[in-house]
């Protein structure tokens, strides 16, 4: 842990100096929200608004296979008594096998949305770098970083997020990102 922590304290020292070198040379240096470009822009809502459509689809289909379920279930507690060893066997069959598929249909469910979510920040990613650095060679900025919950403040003087979401939403207007429909 103690080794860890120097690691970081030295990673710290490193960017702070080096952040340091870049003020005392005169250097432009700009931050961006990453969080704020991708609900700001066109492209950003529309993806999550589709990204929330299908997460809700796919919240209903399985709360009516959890409801088929438990339906299963309560048969099952209430004729248990009455059916014949082989009736009774065969319900249970049944009755694991829609738990399975379930459980299957869970993890697909989130695998999905993993991979949607992922796509969809990806594509929005590279578009935004590529605004990013057009945007600081035209503006003459020497870095502009990410902002992060590292940094504890940024003045907003720094802040140049409101210029690229401008400029993304011009260069891809009323696009709605790669999340499949």
């Amino acid at each position: 842990m103690r080794i860890a922590n120097r690691s970081l304290m030295g990673v710290f020292v490193l960017l702070g100096s080096g952040f340091a070198l870049v003020q005392a040379q005169g250097s432009r240096i700009g931050f961006v929200d990453s969080q704020e470009i991708l609900y700001q822009t066109n492209e950003g809502r529309t993806g999550l608004e589709r990204l929330e459509r299908h997460t809700m689809q796919k919240r209903q289909e399985f709360e009516a296979k959890n409801l088929e379920l438990n339906q299963l279930q309560q048969d099952y507690q209430v004729r248990r008594g009455t059916l014949n060893p082989d009736a009774l066997a065969e319900m249970e069959r049944s009755l694991e096998m829609k738990q399975i598929e379930l459980r299957r249909l869970q993890e697909d469910i989130q695998d999905d949305l993993r991979d949607r979510q992922e796509r969809l920040l990806q594509d929005i990613s590279q578009k935004v770098q590529r605004v990013i650095e057009e945007y600081a060679q035209q503006a003459a900025y020497d870095v502009i970083f990410m902002r992060d919950e590292t940094q504890a403040w940024v003045s907003p003087s720094l802040d140049v997020t409101q210029e690229i979401i401008r400029l993304f939403n011009e260069r891809h207007p009323g696009q709605g990102g790669s999340v499949a429909p």
